[in-house]
């Protein structure tokens, strides 16, 4: 690649040997260290190309060999300029573009956000903006590593973050932890113990700081403590010396139980679409919302979806450019009833949108106890759901819950 960028900005000819002495000019030209390159022998001639510096050297082999050349094409940017010098404003046109695309090469315009869910993606891109990572912000001022500890340290419920830029495009993936019940409005490092949550029994768990006070196979009920965050110091000899107060952290998984119900009227509207739809356009440049004016219709009834195109050149290059497309879909509402089986389908499609929700945030489903049940005007599914997931919740040490007792705890029979 960077060999075909520095031979295109140089300028190189494609060159075909004249005569019966093609093997020694080819000779010559390697005892004269004339780099050439992609030589293939057709219909008895040789072809290769050759850089345009060297083609002052090409013209002495041949004088010497007695062995002629012809070039049959001159390609890279100094033949452009010279192809073009009488069309100015085409040449100064495509220059300026160059810089122009250069130019923005320099700068962040896209920012994407990965594995947001308790906290949106709206919350972290204004914190972002807050922290001065915005669209138009030079590349070389950002870096990755101190936006990661940064993020850390002011969401004490995200365990892991990633900050990637490619081209013009920063990618923050995030991974959270505990509960949303966890999170303090206080961003002061206060001591605290880390609590159940709920009941559960624990299926793993890892002690950044403090002392665990449960392990696997253990059951808890709410309150329950599950790392300490007092911690104590011994002697030498093993004595306890003191006590000190930490800020307990950790990531915990729980095997726990979620109970489900969902129910719907047999009798339901229809959605059927007549085939006649109408798009609206928006561009925004930056922070400007251009809209573009299109067909105005008044549907009584329709469904509208947005697509938006983030405009780019190749794969990196990003531009402050995003093209919305609306789409406005008519359609008419009949009444209807499902049957039994049609009911039945329906509660497990909603029970399985319900099941992919929790598999998005990191829940894994172990066991599934819902069961479906149709009456006369009704599709009602209810039941128990296993889950594997993500436990805990921060409480002082000073507070009352935190001083429940850890005896509570039943150890698996």
């Amino acid at each position: 690649m960077l060999y075909s960028l520095l031979h295109y900005f140089g300028g190189y000819c494609k060159i075909k040997l004249k005569g019966s002495r093609q093997e020694r000019f080819l000779n010559v030209c390697v005892s004269r260290k004339i780099f050439i390159w992609k030589l293939r022998k057709k219909d008895g001639v040789y072809l290769f190309f050759v850089s345009r510096a060297a083609l002052k050297e090409l013209e002495e082999a041949s004088v010497k060999t007695g062995c002629s050349y012809e070039i049959v094409q001159k390609k890279g940017l100094p033949f452009l300029f010279v192809r073009y010098k009488k069309r100015k404003i085409f040449f100064f046109s495509c220059m300026i573009s160059m810089v122009i695309l250069y130019s923005l090469s320099l700068f962040l315009w896209q920012i994407k956000t990965v594995g947001c869910y308790r906290h949106s993606a709206e919350e972290l891109m204004d914190y972002l903006e807050e922290k001065g990572i915005k669209s138009g912000k030079r590349l070389s001022s950002i870096s990755c590593h101190q936006l990661e500890e940064q993020i850390r340290k002011d969401f004490q419920d995200i365990a892991w973050v990633s900050c990637d830029l490619q081209g013009t495009m920063l990618t923050v993936t995030i991974k959270e932890t505990l509960d949303h019940t966890a999170l303090q409005e206080s961003g002061e490092d206060f001591p605290c113990n880390l609590i159940a949550s709920k009941k559960g029994k624990i299926d793993t768990i890892v002690v950044r700081s403090g002392s665990a006070k449960v392990k696997k196979g253990d059951k808890v009920k709410t309150g329950d403590v599950l790392i300490s965050g007092e911690i104590g110091l011994y002697d030498d000899g093993g004595q306890l010396t003191e006590t000190a107060l930490v800020r307990a952290s950790g990531e915990i998984t729980a095997i726990t139980k979620r109970y489900y119900e969902d129910s719907f009227p047999l009798l339901h509207y229809e959605k059927q679409y007549t085939g006649e739809r109408v798009s609206s356009y928006q561009l925004l440049v930056g922070k400007k919302l251009l809209s573009i004016p299109g067909k105005e219709v008044n549907y009584r009834y329709y469904d509208e979806k947005t697509r938006q195109t983030i405009w780019h050149i190749g794969p990196q290059l990003y531009l402050p450019v995003t093209f919305f497309t609306t789409t406005k879909a008519e359609c008419r509402i009949t009444e209807e009833r499902y049957t039994r089986e049609e009911a039945i389908r329906t509660a497990k499609k909603r029970l399985d949108v319900f099941l992919q929700e929790y598999k998005e945030k990191g829940v894994a489903i172990l066991k599934n106890n819902v069961k479906i049940n149709c009456d006369e005007n009704t599709c009602t599914a209810k039941g128990k759901i296993v889950v594997r997931e993500r436990f805990g919740k921060i409480q002082e040490i000073n507070s009352p819950a935190a001083e429940m007792s850890t005896d509570g705890r039943e150890k698996q029979e």
